[in-house]
């Protein structure tokens, strides 16, 4: 199956613009939201707002670390009290709120899933969206990591794949033997199609592990 991509987009948000951030966008509408919800929310909104478009589609994203705040808190509130953990189990779902977040806001969203990924199994994020383009005619795909430590940016890079050819789409092709492939992480690989999008007409191919994609301007 042929698939296009729409508007990459990453978004960076230093940790003390984010509470900003979110109310500009949302106002209170997410205040008893998670941070890592949100920040789902601001990248994959930000990514629908520039493809267009209307519809349902699967909401499919990852993190490395997970809802980050949430455990923390757990730790802070609880352990040094000397009384027993919030259930993990509950911090667990934290991520998978963005799906039913944006199904609230008017997005027909037909699956929703979040996982947990290496750095370098990007690729199971466009094969697994391939896969659902077959029951569905969009799918949202991000990579989501709120910020470890230091002051590090909260990233959220989304990027919408689709079965219809639209002018300026990136035609997204998996490569079973790619030449002169450059190694990409979860972290990169939305940010580098990005600022490849529009640039040159020379293809782009990124390698995760033991799989790649090629990435093409449709014109």
């Amino acid at each position: 199956m042929t698939v296009y991509l729409l508007a990459p987009a990453a978004l960076r948000i230093a940790p003390d613009d984010f509470s900003a951030r979110v109310r500009s966008r949302f106002a209170s509408e997410l205040r008893r939201a998670g941070r890592f919800a949100q920040l789902c929310l601001l990248g994959a909104q930000a990514c629908l707002d520039a493809a267009g478009g209307d519809g349902p589609l699967g909401v499919l994203w990852a993190t490395g670390g997970g809802a980050l705040d949430a455990t923390r808190a757990a730790l802070d509130e609880s352990l040094k009290l000397g009384e027993p953990a919030m259930p993990f189990t509950f911090i667990a779902t934290q991520p998978h709120l963005a799906g039913a977040l944006l199904a609230q806001r008017s997005h027909p969203v037909t699956r929703a899933a979040c996982l947990s990924l290496a750095p370098d199994a990007w690729p199971s994020l466009p094969h697994l969206a391939q896969r659902w383009l077959a029951d569905c005619e969009r799918v949202l795909v991000g990579w989501v990591e709120e910020s470890g430590s230091g002051g590090a940016a909260h990233r959220s890079d989304w990027c919408l794949l689709q079965k219809k050819m639209m002018p300026g789409a990136v035609r997204c092709e998996q490569v079973r033997s790619p030449e002169n492939a450059a190694a990409a992480t979860a972290e990169d690989w939305i940010p580098r199609v990005a600022a490849w999008h529009g640039s040159t007409n020379a293809p782009l191919v990124l390698r995760g592990s033991g799989d790649a994609w090629r990435f093409t301007l449709n014109g």
